[in-house]
């Protein structure tokens, strides 16, 4: 049976939407191929009319997921992104990680991708410090904003107790924040 092309297209779309949430939710690594196309609902058929390998479906994701990650992040203003910095180093976040970024969840399978999967995760990575550069006091500092909230969300994930993920969120969240905070009062 012949689908037609929107049909291709929307279970494209399904997959990497639906295996995103999946693979950042249980490891891409630990999800097997049944588990990533029943979440989408199609076939290991339509998977494989879709993309040649997991690891290319690997790819899609962090394309799709981090360009979501850096669309949250870009063109915002200091207070902006103040309220974008308290989701991301939320316990929310940190309890639902099929709901956020990428990178916190994924970022060491992304590191042992292949080299166009990690190409395309540099680019967008890049791009995600040049949106923080204006807001921080510069480059540097951006860099240190991102890497300091994608380590407390993955610090909150890994302990146990409510109370030791809270301590660390929340410091994590006065470091970023006063680093966004510090460029604004420089400008006044």
């Amino acid at each position: 049976m012949r689908y037609p092309p929107e049909y291709k297209a929307a279970a494209r779309a399904r997959l990497i939407e639906a295996g995103g949430a999946l693979a950042k939710k249980e490891g891409f690594n630990n999800t097997g191929m049944d588990a990533l196309t029943a979440a989408a609902g199609v076939t290991t058929g339509a998977f494989y009319s879709q993309f040649k390998s997991k690891a290319e479906l690997l790819h899609a994701i962090v394309d799709h997921e981090l360009s979501r990650t850096l669309q949250a992040f870009s063109g915002k203003s200091s207070r902006e992104l103040q309220r974008v910095l308290g989701w991301y180093l939320s316990p929310r976040h940190a309890a639902h990680p099929e709901e956020g970024c990428p990178i916190p969840a994924l970022g060491p399978e992304i590191a042992r991708a292949d080299d166009a999967t990690r190409q395309r995760f540099e680019e967008l990575l890049k791009q995600l410090a040049d949106t923080l550069e204006p807001v921080t006091t510069d480059r540097t500092q951006a860099w240190a904003v991102l890497a300091q909230a994608v380590g407390g969300v993955i610090l909150a994930r890994a302990v146990l107790n409510p109370e030791t993920q809270g301590e660390i969120l929340g410091a994590v969240q006065a470091a970023a924040l006063l680093a966004v905070t510090d460029k604004v009062a420089a400008q006044s």
